[in-house]
């Protein structure tokens, strides 16, 4: 099977690497030579980490054919071919940097690999065709991106502000839907170009069952992933994201989604925060807004914004809101909330 691991074009940094020749020279970065030697070895599949996003993670295992199935499907989408230049900056820990490696290797892309940091190319000198970046990462590295044909950005939402500064640039930023359980992204929106809406890639059928999004992902092995995101449909290919089933805010039988509530309040808030609740006698749960650090001036005139029941009945400030991957852990915030 190695023939199909690795194809005859894989560049490391502008050279040509065999699978011997790459997992030498990545011997003394443990997350890539531990990666490598799990990918050329003689399983036919890998063990992929969750992002633990609504609780700890877990390990699952992924068919290393799904993982090539699903390098095919971006390349056909994005128009990737063999010698394009790619930059790697995640974690190899997850699979958003896992898939950037092999997808590398399956496509025989010219991979680069740059520091998994906040701000990773600041010293960029070269054009690249393609990059996948966390939401900070690419605050970080906006002046940087023109020299970057197409971003990809997921792990976690694109507040407002953030959206508002990629708006009608040149490089193409594609916001990513997807889980470890599909194999990164199965649908796209391109936020330079105001899109609003994810669009499938081509092959994935998409649905609504017991009131969340289920996928079909026709270029695997299995069969649907049932997901917990509530979603708005505009055609059978093509949704929006109103927030997740298990964060919902049930305060006296009215429905509350918090990631709704964030997205009208973004607008009138530079600092960091996020809607969460608090266990209440009378209505069961009620709105809490929590910020990080410091709460800003007039913060109560963003409420003009909002429904009678999504305004916050209690405030907060933490240091720090509580991550799993650097992803935002609302069910351990929520406890510590409850706690005080």
């Amino acid at each position: 099977m190695t023939n199909n691991l690795i194809h005859k074009n894989f560049k490391l940094a502008g050279e040509l690497h065999s699978s011997n020749d790459l997992i030498e020279s990545l011997k003394d970065n443990t997350d890539y030579y531990n990666f490598l030697t799990s990918w050329f070895d003689e399983n036919d599949f890998i063990l992929v980490k969750t992002s633990g996003s609504t609780g700890t993670p877990k390990e699952i295992k992924l068919k290393k054919i799904d993982l090539i199935s699903s390098s095919k499907l971006t390349a056909d989408y994005f128009n990737l071919k063999p010698g394009d230049k790619v930059i790697n900056c995640l974690p190899v820990e997850y699979i958003a940097g896992k898939m950037m490696l092999v997808r590398s290797l399956v496509l025989g892309l010219d991979l680069y690999l740059f520091p998994v940091n906040s701000s990773p190319i600041k010293q960029i000198q070269k054009n690249y065709d393609l990059i996948a970046f966390t939401p900070m990462q690419l605050e970080n590295s906006i002046l940087f991106i023109d020299r970057i044909k197409n971003v990809l950005v997921g792990g976690s939402a694109v507040n407002e502000n953030l959206k508002q500064k990629i708006l009608n640039i040149n490089t193409n930023v594609y916001e990513t839907y997807g889980m470890t359980e599909t194999i990164t992204h199965i649908a796209v929106r391109n936020l330079s170009m105001g899109e609003n809406e994810f669009t499938t890639l081509p092959g994935i059928e998409i649905g609504e069952k017991d009131s969340c999004l289920f996928i079909k992902p026709n270029h695997l092995s299995i069969d649907f992933v049932q997901t917990n995101d509530i979603v708005e449909f505009i055609t059978k290919n093509k949704f929006v994201i109103r927030g997740r089933r298990d964060f919902v805010i049930n305060s006296g039988g009215i429905k509350i989604n918090p990631e709704s509530v964030e997205k009208k309040l973004s607008k009138y808030f530079n600092t960091d925060f996020i809607i969460s609740s608090n266990d209440d006698n009378r209505f069961g749960e009620v709105v809490v807004l929590v910020f990080k650090k410091n709460i800003p001036d007039d913060y109560q005139k963003a409420f003009a914004c909002l429904g009678k029941y999504e305004i916050p009945k209690k405030i907060l400030v933490i240091e720090n809101f509580p991550k799993n991957n650097g992803k935002l852990n609302r069910l351990k915030l929520r406890k510590l909330i409850n706690k005080n």
